[in-house]
């Protein structure tokens, strides 16, 4: 995948959030800003290891599973939603009713902003993806994290013997199934009381099929 397709990535992404925090931005009632998405192809236990070291201590996590309704082995993932407790506390406090509850508050957002992400990368590729319910993790997150590291890693190990061997293994490129996609970008409200970070891991096994959706979706766009 070049440039350009990482960066229509980017863009339906992008698109996507706009769209969430827009809704974010009329419940609450004050403008909410967002950062410029990141993309990086990572390895995947490393990649996920930091972002569980990252939000452990201080973040509630949604996390939506997701994947192509036309074709499975094209597009599929996972869309992270985490909000540090204390932004968390005031989208309650201001959004809530005394019968609603944190986890509630925390799965309507997530519905409301992964979703927005996740349709506007498949309209992009013009496809349907399915997505599970929002979960909902109270301080929970590198556990989350952790097991879909060990549950989606299709890794083989190793053949042959270590020692000699490990440093030339540790030269070559990781096979794509130990590799992800990391997309995210942070957002927060004008005042800086409210803040969370939106954060997808595309599974690069199926990069080759999810490569040629993109660069028909770069040709439609150019040749119309």
């Amino acid at each position: 995948m070049d440039a350009i397709e990482l960066d229509l990535l980017a863009e339906a992404f992008n698109l996507g959030l706009g769209k969430g925090s827009a809704a974010l931005s009329e419940l609450l009632g004050e403008e909410v800003q967002v950062t410029v998405p990141s993309l990086q192809i990572l390895p995947k236990r490393p990649a996920i290891d930091q972002c569980a070291k990252r939000f452990d201590t201080e973040a509630h996590t949604v996390r939506q599973a997701f994947v192509d309704t036309k074709n499975a082995s094209t597009f599929s993932g996972d869309a992270f939603l985490f909000i540090p407790q204390a932004s968390s506390k005031i989208l309650s406090r201001l959004l809530s009713g005394s019968e609603v509850s944190e986890a509630e508050i925390l799965a309507e957002l997530g519905n409301l902003i992964l979703h927005s992400c996740l349709s506007s990368l498949a309209d992009m590729i013009e496809t349907e993806l399915d997505s599970c319910l929002p979960e909902v993790h109270l301080n929970r997150t590198s556990d989350i994290l952790i097991e879909i590291a060990r549950n989606k890693n299709r890794c083989t190990g190793a053949t042959g013997v270590e020692g000699a061997t490990q440093k030339e293994n540790q030269r070559r490129p990781l096979p794509l199934q130990d590799r992800v996609l990391q997309m995210g970008v942070q957002f927060k409200t004008l005042s800086r009381e409210i803040s969370g970070e939106v954060m997808l891991f595309l599974d690069l096994s199926q990069l080759p099929n999810l490569t040629v959706r993109v660069r028909d979706a770069v040709h439609r766009l150019v040749f119309g």
